[in-house]
């Protein structure tokens, strides 16, 4: 009995390891999604603090990437326990779609940061062509 005891404290603590997790990328993709809403803002401004920002959300996204293939391994190893309580999971549940719904805002974001750019990149093909015609 001892035993089952000792295992069921290992899971619980396996479980809260990975809420941890969940709750460590999703304040990462809060801090991204600020970054990429001020990208986005800085781009309009055209202000060169811009390139701060991608450098920012390039070591972001290494660290939700460590944190993702960890968390794939943990959760597979969590969701066929039957040890973990039904608590536990409706939580890692609700923080796991809270982190899609923040990854889904972060692709619109960056959806139109890049039709941005390409307003950008025509205004200059634009610039570009009546200097050739004036000269």
């Amino acid at each position: 009995m001892a035993k089952l005891d000792v295992k069921k404290m290992e899971n619980v603590m396996d479980s809260a390891m990975v809420l941890k997790a969940l709750e460590r990328e999703r304040a990462l993709l809060e801090e991204f999604i600020s970054l990429s809403e001020d990208q986005l803002i800085f781009m309009e401004d055209r202000n060169i603090d811009v390139m701060s920002l991608f450098e920012r959300r390039a070591d972001l996204m290494i660290e939700l990437t460590a944190i993702e293939a960890t968390l794939d391994t943990w959760i597979i190893q969590i969701r066929t326990d039957p040890s973990v309580t039904p608590e536990m999971m409706r939580e890692l549940r609700a923080v796991s779609d809270e982190i899609v719904s923040m990854a889904n805002h972060i692709v619109d974001i960056d959806e139109q940061t890049h039709a941005h750019l390409d307003i950008l990149k025509e205004r200059a093909q634009t610039k570009l062509q009546e200097i050739e015609l004036g000269a």
